[in-house]
């Protein structure tokens, strides 16, 4: 870090946009000059507030949005209450989560949305979106004159898969608009900071998106600014610490789930798996609160049922290797004890 970087930081207000050398480093860093400083807007509480402020300045109402499942699902909620219809297009899990493209380009054409969400990496599947998938919904999406709004929260972290494109290098070839939403808080490791960011892949959307902004944060904190400059420094040295750490952990994982009726999910990318199970995740992840204290996320509220969202994020391995030692003992009392059938069809 810079010496006395923090220090000299007013505690005033900042940059409504984002403090311009911060800026500058997240054009060049993550999209590597792709789009300038300009063309992004630094938002606070992560990417929450860049998926919010995107959905603010396109989800118009009465308007189709088309929305990524299973998927992280701040947007399928928020959306319907700003009077939007929210349409998921669910991936299968028969054909490994990969993005249906040509349900997608189908629902583009025939519904003209004003907003496609998706999430690449995908969360929770891990899956990656390649470049070309993407230049076909950016040349779709151009025709229709569909905003695209993909969630790369988890770029950076590809522990086994290629690395994820940006949907930015797809839409500034095929004449899109779309806004990319990015975080300090997955890939690099630093939630608290609570720094995050849209890139548009136009300045009159950046404009639009920072307009959108003074009804929510009006201004991200100072000292996170100047802490994420820092950090966008080491970035390299950060996202390799986290693929390590995902790759330790998914090799735990497996090593303490061996025997068991279940099965791990992963497309190579993020800080988390799918169990498939034989019964109902929302069963199983009660009896794993109730008895053990231990914390899943039931992919039935992701909309991947009969699964568990299982972390690889914890930094120790002695942390690690514990939970995942009841994580396994949890499963196999709850898989024992429950007498529930498992309907794995979308919810």
């Amino acid at each position: 870090m810079e010496p006395g970087l923090v220090e000299a930081v007013d505690l005033g207000y900042g940059w409504t946009k984002g403090w311009p050398p911060l800026r500058e480093a997240i054009a060049r860093i993550p999209y590597r000059g792709l789009v300038g400083a300009e063309n992004i807007v630094v938002t606070a509480g992560g990417a929450a507030e860049a998926n919010l402020i995107t959905a603010m300045a396109y989800a118009r109402p009465g308007s189709v949005v088309l929305l990524d499942e299973p998927s992280y699902m701040q947007l399928h909620g928020l959306v319907a209450r700003l009077g939007a219809r929210p349409l998921p297009v669910p991936r299968s899990r028969e054909e490994g989560y990969k993005l249906p493209v040509e349900r997608l380009v189908e629902e583009i054409r025939r519904r003209r949305p004003s907003l496609l969400y998706i999430v690449n990496p995908s969360n929770p599947t891990g899956v990656v979106t390649p470049l070309g998938e993407l230049r076909e919904l950016a040349r779709e999406a151009a025709a229709a004159g569909t905003v695209l709004l993909v969630d790369e929260v988890y770029r950076g972290l590809e522990h086994s898969a290629p690395p994820a494109p940006t949907v930015l290098e797809a839409a500034v070839e095929e004449g899109a608009l779309a806004v990319s939403t990015g975080s300090l808080s997955k890939a690099a490791g630093l939630p608290g900071l609570r720094i995050g960011w849209v890139a548009a892949s136009t300045g009159e959307a950046a404009d639009r998106l920072w307009a959108a902004k003074d009804y929510t944060s009006i201004s991200p904190p100072r000292p996170s600014e100047a802490l994420a400059r820092a950090a966008l420094g080491a970035w390299e040295r950060l996202t390799g610490r986290a693929r390590a750490v995902a790759r330790r952990n998914l090799r735990l994982l497996r090593a303490a789930l061996e025997g068991l009726p279940v099965s791990v999910f992963t497309g190579g990318a993020g800080a988390y798996v799918l169990l498939h199970l034989p019964a109902p995740g929302v069963a199983v992840a009660e009896h794993l609160l109730a008895r053990h204290g231990l914390l899943a996320v039931p992919g039935e509220y992701m909309g991947a049922p009969c699964t568990l969202r299982v972390g690889l994020g914890a930094a120790s391995e002695e942390t690690a290797r514990e939970a995942y030692r009841v994580l396994a003992g949890g499963l196999r009392e709850a898989l024992d004890e429950l007498d529930e059938s498992c309907d794995t069809s979308p919810v």
